[in-house]
């Protein structure tokens, strides 16, 4: 199979799994209305209508406080530490150090013109863009 062709079935593939995705996200949003309103019934049964509303209303906020609850700490733990700036710059010009001195060995007039280069580049970058025009 061709490169769009394989484009083609993929996006094809996506678009049927987010259009099935979203309609079992409706019918269970449309079960958990009716849940609700079941409930709502049930409690009316006993209690008149505020009390019921009240009641209804008050499960739902103690749902949502719980799941919110739980699903921090499930994301907090599940959360990767990420190493500081300053440890990952180090470790990225230990790597720099390693490949000039690398290259310093092998070949020491390509570097000195990698170096004539990277100096032009780096004051281009840093100069202003008035100095330049």
């Amino acid at each position: 199979m061709s490169i769009p062709g394989r484009v083609n079935a993929a996006v094809k593939g996506l678009a049927l799994w987010a259009g099935l995705g979203l309609v079992v996200s409706a019918i269970a949003l449309t079960a958990l209305g009716f849940l609700i309103a079941g409930f709502f019934i049930w409690v009316e049964q006993y209690k008149s209508h505020a009390v019921a509303a009240a009641i209804t209303g008050g499960a739902l906020l103690g749902a949502a406080v719980i799941i919110g609850v739980i699903g921090s700490l499930i994301l907090k733990k599940i959360k990767k530490p990420q190493p500081s700036i300053v440890s990952e710059f180090l470790g990225t010009a230990g790597i720099a150090g390693r490949i000039v001195g690398m290259l310093i060995r092998r070949d020491p007039r390509k570097s000195l013109i990698l170096a004539v280069v990277a100096g032009a580049l780096a004051e281009y970058i840093t100069t202003d863009s008035k100095k330049r025009n």
